[in-house]
């Protein structure tokens, strides 16, 4: 067996449906948390802020406070279902349920189970946003082609945020330790990338930072209905980049814990 072999499609592909299969056994408990979650927002700073706020500027284009958190609220739940598969649920099956090294005894490649626990992470987290999606288009909030044609884009934020999920796995130790990735990074990416307000509001400096978090860029391209900023194929390039640059960090770090 050669941990780093080419991967087979099929290989990747059962390591993603066993995934499946033990998430479907307990899907209602797994399914409800986190898309209810972003949906409470939705309800509770949407309904609770709007007669605060009503109609704000975003590109130049005047837009309802609902429509334009209602984005936002889809990239969230994106962020929090596929980081946390990628975080809690492979460092789980990693070190306590040793499932990694149960599949490493069938004939599977390191790299084929990698990936099939990234994409399965990555699916996680598009079944999250999708249905948050068609929550807001059925309350009138997004338009259904804008999350049509938004789809590719949900798939990237989610490939994205699971391969960190992926490389938190990697570098803790202990199941504990998650939390400081949490509340340093995807808490600040929830508050300040501009899912409740423009990042035009922060300061200079605060905005900039911003800017360069992920979540930001998924947020820009999800509001694309409202309109798009003009550099939007930068930060259509970044997450890109992010995709390959922390999934083969994901990669490296996984196969060094795995391994040694």
């Amino acid at each position: 067996m050669k941990p780093f072999a080419l991967p087979d499609p099929w290989g990747i592909y059962s390591v993603w449906r066993r995934h499946a299969e033990v998430y479907r056994k307990t899907w209602l408990v797994n399914f409800l948390p986190p898309v209810t979650e972003p949906l409470v927002y939705l309800l509770a700073f949407g309904f609770g802020l709007t007669p605060l706020v009503g109609e704000l500027v975003y590109l130049g284009q005047p837009a309802t406070y609902l429509q334009f958190i209602a984005p936002g609220m889809i990239a969230v739940a994106i962020l929090f279902q596929a980081f946390f598969e990628g975080a809690y649920g492979s460092f789980i099956r990693l070190n306590y349920q040793r499932t990694w090294h149960a599949l490493l005894t069938a004939p599977l490649s390191y790299t084929q189970v990698f990936l099939g626990d990234w994409f399965w992470a990555a699916t996680r987290g598009f079944i999250s946003g999708m249905v948050t999606g068609l929550v807001t288009v059925v309350v009138g909030l997004y338009p259904l082609q804008g999350l049509l044609g938004s789809l590719p884009i949900l798939a990237l934020g989610s490939l994205v945020f699971a391969a960190m999920g992926l490389l938190t796995a990697g570098l803790v130790v202990t199941v504990d330790q998650v939390n400081v990735p949490i509340f340093t990074l995807v808490v600040p990416m929830f508050v300040l990338c501009g899912t409740y307000f423009p990042r035009d509001n922060l300061p200079v400096a605060l905005n900039w930072v911003a800017s360069f978090l992920p979540l930001s860029s998924l947020v820009d391209l999800v509001r694309w209905p409202l309109g798009l900023p003009n550099l939007w194929l930068l930060e259509l390039a970044w997450m890109i980049l992010l995709m390959m640059g922390v999934g083969a960090l994901a990669h490296r770090q996984l196969a060094r814990r795995l391994f040694s």
